[in-house]
């Protein structure tokens, strides 16, 4: 009989116990092959990669792959990594551009990826951009004539003005009396007070029509009426309403005899969308009257050509209509090229409206041929009429890109004047229908006397202000300012102090005026520079001006300049100061 013994099967192992041992084989062989490969002061020194408290190996810690060793980088005294060492490695040079206040290496010396080269040509694009952005300050012995209509001019000075915030009873009496008899008080040898704040306050002084004491009518912006204000609807009320536009009928009409006559040299008409500047025979060289509005809409203009009124755009850029369409066709032919070679060397006076009519002559020819060979081709009559409405809608378009800017600017000169005034009269747009402003017209702003208006003084506030750890003396004046207060005032101002300064809150929408006086100036060649000082297509000289506008209310020095031919009178100005016996102006 068998032993029972031998054939009873092993002993089952636990599977914890067969991983047990499997895991401690592994880790004995790894503790071998580490002691055979390194030494016991190595392995210490490398973070300790066995843990000697259960004798059992740790891993070392894992290298990282983007540090970058600065063993080879040469270093100075003070421990700063050398600058062409650095240009050797994009993070270091990073580095050292962001932590260091030492000026970037050439690019000669770097390489060209380098982030200091980069960081240089960077600069020096930064330097040419804040230098071609800086203003061009200008410099004259005179005040140029800016056409801009202002709502505030403050002076400021570091020593104290002649005159002060108020006025005594023979000061004001006399600013009155030579600002309404247009008097020069200054030169004058009447028995009128020729004090500083007697010509200040003639300096003040503006006719404005019409007033209405609950409304702000200058500048025309419906958004400064307050709600208060627009309680009482004019519009709502046609006799007040009609009362108010015949009562500004005459006094337009009046004003309008006074520029013919060269009894007043220029007044303003502002509207809510538009402002116009008419000016007599002979100011600024001009041998006719003429006006300026701005800024216009396609409308505005399709208005004045169906009542036959010309007009020119001076500001607007001229282009030739056969460059136009082979630009659009995407190449270019010998035509092209000769017509914008010689479109640059002809004068801008014969390029102005001969070249529009050329251009309407020559579209119109094109669509009848290009009509009658859409017919030749089989294509309908209907189709044919859609075809040419989408020309049209895009020529429309084409006009609205400059309505409301610069460029719509329209000059009106001669009998054209008179047709214009006319136009004015009549014109139900220039009374707005709905707003705080409704039923109000226009507002007339002149330096001389006119029917209907009303002697309005600009509000003045003197004051000390603290600039830093200056302290300046400045004097504010709030209101319509025309262009000849400006020059009356820098004449007080100039004799009584050695330094002053002006700042404008310029009516953006008239800047256009001045503009439109030295654009042939800035777009012409030096040869157009002298025979073309305005946009105008004749030209008076100087004395003659002077002489027929002797009478005109401008003192004579004013005079002189208003109606200089010489474009550089006219200028942009946002700022002046007079320092030295010099003017500088930005």
């Amino acid at each position: 009989m068998e032993d029972t013994n031998s054939s009873t099967p092993p002993k089952w192992k636990r599977p914890d116990e067969v991983m047990r041992l499997h895991m401690l084989k592994k880790r004995r062989a790894l503790a071998a092959r580490m002691s055979r490969s390194s030494s016991a002061s190595e392995l210490l020194n490398n973070s300790d990669s066995f843990n000697l408290s259960d004798g059992e190996p740790k891993p070392s810690k894992r290298r990282n792959c983007f540090q970058r060793s600065s063993t080879g980088l040469k270093r100075s005294a003070d421990g700063t990594p050398v600058l062409h060492e650095l240009d050797a490695s994009n993070d270091n040079t990073l580095f050292h551009l962001l932590n260091s206040g030492s000026s970037p290496v050439s690019s000669a010396d770097s390489t060209p990826t380098s982030f200091s080269s980069i960081f240089k040509s960077f600069s020096e694009q930064n330097a040419k951009k804040n230098t071609s952005e800086e203003p061009v300050r200008k410099r004259g012995s005179q005040v140029p004539i800016d056409w801009t209509l202002r709502n505030k001019v403050r002076f400021m000075s570091p020593k104290p003005f002649p005159f002060s915030a108020t006025l005594r009873t023979c000061e004001e009496a006399s600013g009155i009396t030579g600002f309404a008899r247009c008097l020069d008080t200054g030169q004058t040898g009447s028995s009128l007070d020729t004090s500083p704040n007697a010509r200040l306050h003639q300096c003040c002084l503006i006719w404005q029509h019409p007033w209405l004491p609950w409304l702000e009518l200058y500048p025309r912006q419906a958004a400064r009426v307050s709600s208060s204000d627009a309680n009482l609807n004019i519009a709502s009320m046609p006799a007040l309403r009609d009362s108010l536009q015949r009562d500004w009928a005459k006094s337009f009409q009046s004003l309008f005899q006074l520029v013919r006559a060269r009894q007043c040299p220029y007044f303003y008409v502002c509207s809510n969308n538009f402002t116009c500047l008419f000016r007599a025979a002979g100011m600024c060289g001009i041998s006719e009257t003429h006006a300026l509005v701005t800024p216009t809409t396609r409308g505005f203009r399709q208005l004045l050509k169906d009542e036959d009124v010309e007009f020119t755009m001076p500001l607007k850029k001229t282009s030739v209509k056969r460059k136009s369409l082979d630009s659009e066709s995407g190449y270019e032919t010998l035509d092209s090229v000769n017509s914008e070679t010689n479109s640059q060397n002809v004068k801008k006076e014969e390029v102005n409206q001969a070249e529009d009519n050329e251009e309407e002559k020559d579209v119109e020819e094109d669509d009848v041929s290009n009509d009658k060979w859409l017919e030749s081709m089989g294509i309908e009559a209907a189709e044919i009429r859609r075809l040419n409405t989408v020309q049209v809608q895009q020529k429309i378009d084409k006009e609205r890109d400059i309505d409301k800017t610069p460029e719509s600017l329209i000059l009106v000169e001669g009998v054209e004047a008179q047709a214009l005034s006319n136009f004015l009269l009549n014109c139900k747009s220039c009374t707005a229908t709905t707003g705080p402003l409704a039923g109000v017209p226009p507002t007339l702003l002149a330096p001389v006397a006119f029917h209907g208006a009303t002697l309005r003084p600009n509000k003045v506030r003197v004051s000390k202000v603290q600039v830093e750890t200056t302290s300046y003396h400045s004097v504010e004046l709030q209101g319509p300012v025309l262009p000849h207060a400006v020059l009356g005032l820098c004449d007080l101002l100039k004799p009584t102090c050695d330094q002053f300064s002006l700042t404008f809150a310029n009516l953006e929408s008239t800047k256009a005026f001045s503009e439109a006086m030295h654009a042939p100036a800035a777009t012409g060649s030096p040869s157009d520079k002298e025979n073309l000082q305005t946009n105008c297509t004749t030209s008076v000289p100087c004395v003659f001006g002077q002489e027929n506008l002797s009478d005109c209310g401008l003192s004579k020095s004013s005079l002189e300049q208003f109606c200089s031919s010489d474009s550089n009178h006219v200028q942009l100005m946002e700022s002046l100061k007079f320092s030295d016996g010099i003017y500088t102006w930005v």
